[in-house]
């Protein structure tokens, strides 16, 4: 009776207390594993260095560092141009065939500009462009000066290529196919790859000075040798194997013999062990020299 009782109360009056017992222990979490904790340390730290690094490169990329010091770097041309940091004198050396025109272009600064508002960088690319300047220093003289040096090109030969003449420096670099009136003594060279071979070409000829006068142009044949013209239309065909040593053998003849004043108008010097000349128009008879044929 008694547990009949007991029942029928349970069931009019439910006992919530162990529902709520069952219930916190099923919504109880279980505890986390051992390597949970430091992972998450670690990712937090790469997070931090990956903020740290790539924030920066961010700005730099957006231009909002590059916007900053910009503006930093203009303030600080302006207040040293207030006091007395200025272009009061821009000196030039080392000019000889450079137009003055042409390099005040390229410097474009003025009186009272600031010292510091130009970028030298900038400054020494414009006027290496200029076809004279080999190389150029510039320097700031504190407080008002700007100090430049240029070093010109060396003028060597003229350069004939499709009918046209070009100055050429010791290089083999063009410098310009105007106004070439003053260097109308230089040698002729003709050919591709002349220039780069003209001043091994040169040195030979000013090794025999009774024969340097004469040389007036030079072929470069398949870039190997050199076809020589003489004044008179005297052509000197040279061997490719040392031509130096036929140069030589040339100077000498013409010193014995007379050979180059006489009525010739090829020598050919190509074959070692002999010397082929071609008679004029006049058709005089040459010298026939020892030990070769002519």
């Amino acid at each position: 009776m008694r547990k009949l009782m007991e029942t029928l109360h349970n069931a009019r009056y439910p006992d919530t207390s162990a529902g709520k017992k069952k219930a916190a222990r099923a919504t109880r979490k279980k505890p986390a594993p051992k390597w949970v904790r430091p992972t998450l340390k670690g990712c937090a730290i790469v997070a931090v260095f990956a903020v740290g690094i790539g924030g920066p490169t961010w700005l730099w990329q957006s231009g909002t560092i590059t916007q900053g010091l910009n503006a930093l770097w203009q303030e600080t041309v302006s207040y040293t141009a207030d006091i007395g940091l200025r272009v009061d004198k821009v000196t030039l050396r080392g000019r000889h065939f450079t137009s003055r025109r042409s390099v005040i272009r390229a410097v474009r600064l003025k009186r009272g500009d600031p010292i510091l508002g130009f970028d030298v960088d900038r400054l020494h690319k414009r006027l290496v462009k200029l076809p004279w300047v080999r190389e150029a220093a510039i320097k700031r003289r504190w407080p008002d000066t700007v100090d430049i040096k240029i070093t010109e090109r060396q003028p060597m030969v003229l350069w004939q290529r499709k009918g046209r003449l070009y100055l050429m420096d010791t290089e083999g670099v063009p410098i310009t196919s105007r106004k070439l009136g003053r260097f109308r003594d230089l040698l002729i060279v003709v050919g591709k790859g002349a220039p780069k071979a003209a001043p091994t070409l040169l040195a030979m000829i000013a090794s025999e000075p009774t024969l340097t006068r004469l040389v007036t142009a030079a072929t470069f044949i398949g870039k190997r040798r050199w076809n020589l013209k003489l004044k008179g239309g005297i052509k000197v065909r040279l061997p490719e194997q040392d031509p130096h040593k036929a140069w030589k053998r040339l100077a000498q003849l013409h010193l014995k013999h007379r050979l180059l004043a006489r009525d010739v108008k090829m020598i050919d010097m190509r074959l070692p062990n002999r010397l082929l000349i071609r008679p004029g128009v006049l058709g005089s008879q040459t010298t026939r020299v020892k030990g070769q044929r002519t």
